[in-house]
């Protein structure tokens, strides 16, 4: 199948005028402070010998424009993004887009920043997609310029269009929050902990985009996020699902048709008790000793009890985090030296964020030309960072918390749920993802846990395994890492794709 448009390079400074200076500086990462990242990826899909997905060419538009007008909405605050005026041919796509800040009416000066694409399809009709990286405090301009965005930014800091991006087939809005994440920016005494402040702050967010982007009124809207995305997503679906019935005169009704969490710590309970599982997995690497193996799981029940007690106290939340990860994830790899995102690969020493080298990105992001051109806030933003420690540590009690107890009323009111995971990934592994799935109480329980787990093929190869039922679907997927559409792009995009339609899987 044809993919569109090849591959094409862009300097910085070619066509733009913009310069690259490279500034690196990220703190190297404790032993005990680990990030979930979210980072992210159209071929025919076949499952079970079926063909899901037709095979299909993406018509792509011929100039990209984008916009940085100020607008004025009532009792909203909007920071001007890039002029109408201004046409870049290459700049990361050639579709429209659009990047600046939103002000949340909600807090004391918090602008939340976002860079949008319109989809190389058919922008009036595609749904709107909203990513939100994990973290907690890490930037969703990772997965736009690193896995599944319309371009990647090479080690010499030139950009390259991506012929898989997720905007193949949806408008996608990539968003740096909470406050402080990325070019985001606010008051430090008005910093976000918890979930509910996250899907309050979304909510407003989305307001204040749709009211600055009137032509997504009533647009199907779906919510995607990986690894602390698994907080993140249900959070903010939860709040537009709770919020929806009862909008004011000058909010809009958003059209919430499906989530999605990818590789994501959704349900600690559940997901910590089957961390020691990957002893046993599919790449036969023996992680441990049999002997310690048998001492790991033995802590089993002490890391549930402390999780458990989490949930209603939250002096326990850090210690509950602190033992269950030197009890049951860090063996796994501190004395291999795997990388804990993906055990098919060492741990690459001296790079940043979770084994992974962002430097380039850092350096690309971190251009006075390219700051310009996005509309940063500079006098507020001196330095974009991959991940924030100081956001990362706000969490610190609401990391052992349970957010699945978000996502019944929402399957039993029709909106549909996909949890997709690679089996090579420690951090948040696939047998836990599976096991909080098929714990959830909701009417489709009995359904999706008589469901078969079935084979999932792409062009004649299995690439994973497949539940679903009744709106509820569970994807594990083959020879991907914590960042399943890096991994795995073709698949990953046809399984978004597939998810969109509403086809079955």
């Amino acid at each position: 199948m044809a993919r569109g448009r090849p591959y094409e390079t862009i300097a910085l400074g070619e066509d733009t005028g913009l310069t690259a200076t490279g500034r690196s500086n990220l703190a190297a990462l404790s032993r005990h402070r680990w990030f979930l990242l979210a980072l992210t990826g159209v071929s025919a899909l076949f499952y079970a010998g079926v063909e899901l997905l037709p095979a299909w060419d993406v018509p792509i538009a011929s100039t990209t424009t984008l916009n940085h007008r100020a607008t004025v909405v009532p009792e909203k605050k909007f920071v001007p993004r890039i002029d109408d005026s201004d046409e870049v041919d290459t700049f990361c796509g050639i579709v429209g887009q659009e990047s600046g800040y939103i002000a949340l009416p909600n807090k004391k000066d918090d602008h939340y920043f976002y860079w949008f694409f319109e989809s190389r399809r058919n922008p009036e009709k595609d749904p709107l997609i909203l990513w939100l990286t994990g973290g907690p405090g890490c930037s969703s301009m990772l997965a736009l310029l690193y896995e599944n965005g319309p371009c990647v930014v090479t080690k010499d800091l030139k950009t390259q269009l991506n012929p898989l991006s997720w905007n193949n087939i949806a408008n996608v809005i990539w968003l740096d929050q909470p406050t402080g994440v990325g070019f985001s920016y606010g008051d430090k005494d008005d910093y976000d902990m918890n979930e509910n402040q996250v899907g309050e702050n979304i909510w407003f967010f989305l307001q204040g985009w749709l009211a600055a982007n009137p032509r997504f009124h009533g647009r199907d809207f779906y919510i995607f996020g990986e690894s602390y995305g698994g907080h993140f997503v249900p959070a903010a679906a939860h709040a537009i699902f709770t919020r929806n019935p009862s909008v004011h005169d000058d909010e809009q009704v958003i059209a919430l048709q499906g989530i999605a969490i990818g590789n994501g710590l959704t349900d600690p309970i559940e997901q910590y008790a089957h961390a020691a599982d990957m002893t046993e997995n599919a790449y036969n690497l023996t992680l441990v000793s049999p002997e310690f193996e048998a001492s790991m799981k033995a802590q089993v029940p002490a890391c549930v009890e402390m999780v458990t007690q989490c949930q209603t106290d939250d002096s326990v939340c850090a210690d509950a985090q602190a033992f269950c990860h030197e009890a049951l994830v860090n063996p796994l790899f501190l004395t291999t030296g795997r990388n804990p995102y993906d055990i098919r690969k060492p741990c690459a020493g001296g790079q940043s964020i979770g084994c992974y080298d962002f430097s380039h990105i850092e350096a690309f992001l971190n251009s006075p030309g390219i700051m310009d051109v996005l509309g940063v806030d500079t006098d507020k933003v001196a330095q974009w960072q991959e991940c924030n420690f100081e956001i990362n540590a706000q969490f610190g009690n609401d990391w052992m918390k349970v957010y699945s107890p978000y996502v019944p009323p929402m399957l039993d009111a029709g909106i549909r749920v996909m949890v997709y995971a690679g089996d090579a990934d420690l951090m948040c592994n696939w047998q836990g993802n599976e096991a909080w799935t098929k714990h959830l109480p909701w009417s489709g329980h009995a359904a999706f846990n008589a469901a078969a787990n079935r084979p999932m093929l792409f062009q004649d190869k299995p690439v994973g395994e497949v539940r679903s039922a009744k709106g509820l679907t569970f994807l594990r997927v083959y020879e991907a890492g914590h960042m399943v559409p890096l991994d795995q792009p073709e698949v990953s995009l046809a399984m978004v794709d597939t998810f969109l339609r509403n086809e079955a899987f």
